[in-house]
């Protein structure tokens, strides 16, 4: 007998060959199909990577890229402007159209489209990603843009009379229509004191044309005659950009020949210096290539495998013990021949974004920002194909060392007992070492395509993965005051240039909004009592203009104070908030309340607009959930109120016990303080308050207060003074300064 069976040797190992065959033509389609393929593994490494706001923090801030952003905002200019400062405005604003989320979602669909195609799911190449929404805000960017330029320009323009006032805002609407921003502003000094404020505005509007937009003119009549002739003007000058926004938008349709999609493969291509066919070309030989890594492939190797596994115990079934080692061995050679496979592999073949991540000849020569940036997401990915290579191999080896090892100590039983039942142990043991090796090797196919199905490529929080783990009251959230007060809701004054969900989209996540009941606004006395307070002379001008607006309407709306000053229905705000959450499922947001209606009539409007399915309750005395618990619960929405609340249980009052404050009155940014104001000291949550308020909010002190060091010099300031990092930096004019990089950094991430 122990000859025929030693007649057997060669034909295991020729059958453990065939095992090793199917191991790697199955493991093979595990790495190419499963991983190297599917696009978790890339808008996985892109969301590691924070890509979407790197884009703006590194890839758009590059200098290199400067033309290319000023060019997608219509080509605005002004002399003697700071580069850096321009970058940072052109940036800001690009980024108010093209948001991350919006990049994510379009990044995540060109992906998927290629992969698919060259997967063989689709017989096309369809790589267009619809930017209807960025054509429809570039004209909203390119005047917040100017405003942003206008805000920091300076006051060298100082007239004593109204003629040279005239004459120049002229040359400041002549600068303007040639495309440029003009570097200086006119301004009337102290000795023009006396002029009519009505002549004011009269040489403001004659000077741009006259054709102003009637909610603009009433804006530069309230500025005019608060004194802000400067705020009048930058005013009626983002109007008067229009011309040259729809320049900017008509620009990128033209690219787009009339379509309202993006060839993202032909733009690729074209700033390689190569066809879209070529890359096609390319795409092809790829495609042709996975075919054969596909499912058949992988049917045919775990046929090879099963085949061999049974021939192997079908030739040992008289020498189990030897059947066993050749089995366990044939799981030890499948992983070491996987081995020698990925270093042969990867020391043929470059990464092939090399060229798009060096420089030098031969390279794509690349901005280094998006240099940088590529570099790591091809690191990353690198990094996620090794370690599956890597578990293809180590599972294999192990399940077979641990078979062999079982065999040795089923010998020795067999050696300690009588002979037959030795037998048996040695039976017993071969089946043993089968299982393991079977289980062992399925087990390594398994967890090697694993992580593309366990690992969520939406799994951020507020968009940086680091944020996931963290308690709310861990986090830095960028806040707007007064949110709802934008330019189409507001007749004057307006604090923010675009509405709230522009706010949201531009990563905003708490909103200060204040609800009211539209009640009439009877005398000019009444609107002169409002806070802040308006002097008299101005209550009664606006308070002429204001007509049918003066009267009372029934509902709840969001305005400040006086609803006839511009009103937006509560209802109507609630559904954009609830457009964003379910449009974006991994951010939360909070709202801070100033509420002047009942909680019955919020908790009304909120069920009516749909936002009960994502409302936070909040246990009191209890630890704030991680973010990432909120994502995955989707109770995405913190609801404070200022005064009234609970009940509901989720409206929960700001002020006691929760919150803590700065004073939010402040005449000068001088004047900012991180002084006690309302909340108690035992509060987890702090709010730091940081506009600049005045009769008329002013773009110039957002310039000056928004920027991206005065904004954490003071967080940090009001960290060391009350012991907490501010949980909300609420702002005026959020669009303008750095808010969103100030966020990031107190976060420590990006």
């Amino acid at each position: 007998m122990a000859r025929v069976g030693g007649g057997r040797r060669w034909p295991l190992v020729a059958l453990a060959a065939v095992f090793v065959v199917g191991y790697l033509l199955t493991a093979s389609v595990v790495l190419v199909r499963g991983r190297l393929l599917d696009a978790d593994l890339y808008t996985g490494a892109l969301a590691r990577n924070d890509a979407y706001e790197r884009v703006y923090t590194e890839v758009l801030a590059d200098p290199e890229l400067a033309e290319l952003a000023d060019g997608l905002l219509g080509g605005l200019q002004r002399d003697r402007l700071d580069l850096s400062q321009a970058r940072e405005l052109s940036t800001a604003a690009l980024r108010w159209t093209v948001p991350p989320s919006t990049l994510h979602r379009g990044t995540e669909t060109f992906v998927a489209a290629v992969l698919g195609y060259v997967r063989g799911d689709t017989a096309r190449l369809d790589g267009d990603v619809d930017v209807t929404d960025v054509l429809a805000r570039i004209d909203e960017a390119a005047v917040t843009q100017v405003r942003s330029l206008l805000a920091t320009a300076a006051d060298e323009q100082v007239l004593a009379d109204l003629a040279g006032y005239r004459a120049a805002v002229a040359a400041f609407a002549q600068e303007l229509a040639a495309g440029r921003v003009p570097a200086t502003v006119p301004v009337l000094s102290d000795a023009a004191a006396a002029v009519d404020p009505a002549q004011v505005v009269d040489a403001i509007l004659d000077g741009l044309g006259g054709n102003v937009d009637p909610r603009v003119r009433e804006q530069v009549v309230a500025a005019v005659a608060a004194g802000g002739e400067r705020d009048g003007l930058v005013t009626a000058a983002g109007g008067h950009v229009d011309r040259i926004a729809d320049t900017a938008s008509d620009r990128l349709s033209s690219a787009l020949e009339g379509r309202r999609d993006l060839d993202v493969v032909t733009e690729i291509a074209d700033r390689a210096g190569r066809k879209k066919a070529a890359v096609v070309d390319r795409l092809d030989t790829v495609r042709d290539a996975a075919g054969w890594f596909g499912p058949a492939t992988a049917v045919v190797g775990v046929v090879l495998m099963v085949a061999a596994a049974g021939g192997i115990a079908w030739l040992g079934r008289d020498r189990p013990r030897r059947a066993g080692f050749a089995l366990a061995g044939a799981a030890v050679a499948a992983g070491l021949a996987m081995l020698v496979i990925w270093v042969i592999v990867t020391g043929m073949v470059a990464s092939p974004l090399e060229a798009a991540t060096t420089t030098g000849p031969g390279t794509w020569n690349l901005p280094g920002g998006l240099r940088s940036l590529l570099g790591d997401v091809s690191a990353t990915v690198a990094d996620e194909l090794a370690g599956t290579a890597r578990r293809l191999v180590v599972v294999p080896v192990a399940a077979g060392a641990l078979a062999a090892a079982g065999l040795v100590v089923a010998a020795r039983l067999a050696a300690a007992r009588r002979l037959a039942v030795g037998r048996r142990a040695a039976f017993a043991g071969a089946v043993a070492v089968g299982v393991v090796v079977v289980a062992g090797v399925a087990g390594g196919l398994i967890a090697a395509a694993g992580p593309a199905a366990a690992y969520d490529p939406v799994r951020l929080c507020n968009g940086h993965v680091e944020l996931c783990d963290r308690r709310y009251d861990e986090v830095v959230y960028a806040a707007t005051h007064n949110s709802m007060s934008s330019p189409d809701v507001v007749v004057v004054w307006p604090e923010h240039d675009g509405d709230i969900r522009a706010q949201l989209d531009a990563g905003v996540r708490a909103l200060l909004i204040d609800t009211h009941h539209w009640t009439a606004l009877v005398s000019a006395e009444q609107l002169a009592n409002t806070e802040p307070a308006v002097p008299t002379a101005l209550a009664e001008q606006i308070y002429g203009r204001l007509g049918p607006l003066r009267e009372a309407r029934d509902g709840a709306f969001l305005c400040h104070n006086q609803c006839a000053l511009g009103a937006i229905p509560l209802l109507d705000s609630l559904a954009a908030i609830r457009d964003f959450l379910a449009d974006n499922p991994d951010e939360v947001v909070t709202l801070i309340v100033q509420d002047a209606i009942t909680p019955e009539e919020t908790a009304a409007a909120f069920t009516a607009a749909g936002l009960d399915r994502y409302l936070h309750t909040h246990e009191p005395g209890s630890d704030w959930a991680t973010l990432g618990e909120l994502v995955e619960r989707d109770e995405r929405l913190v609801v404070f109120a200022e005064d009234e609340g609970p009940p509901p249980a989720w409206y929960q009052n700001a002020y006691d016990g929760l919150i803590q404050e700065t004073p939010y009155r402040f005449a000068r940014p001088e004047d900012f303080s991180c002084a006690p104001n309302r909340g108690t000291d035992d509060a987890g949550l702090f709010l730091m308050n940081h506009w600049v308020e005045r009769v008329a909010p002013d773009r110039v002190d957002a310039t000056n207060v928004n920027t991206h060091d005065f904004l954490v010099d003071r967080a940090r300031q009001c960290e060391r003074e009350r012991g907490l990092l501010p949980n909300y930096l609420a702002v005026n004019f959020y669009s303008i300064g750095d808010l969103m990089a100030a966020v990031d950094t107190l976060n420590a991430v990006g």
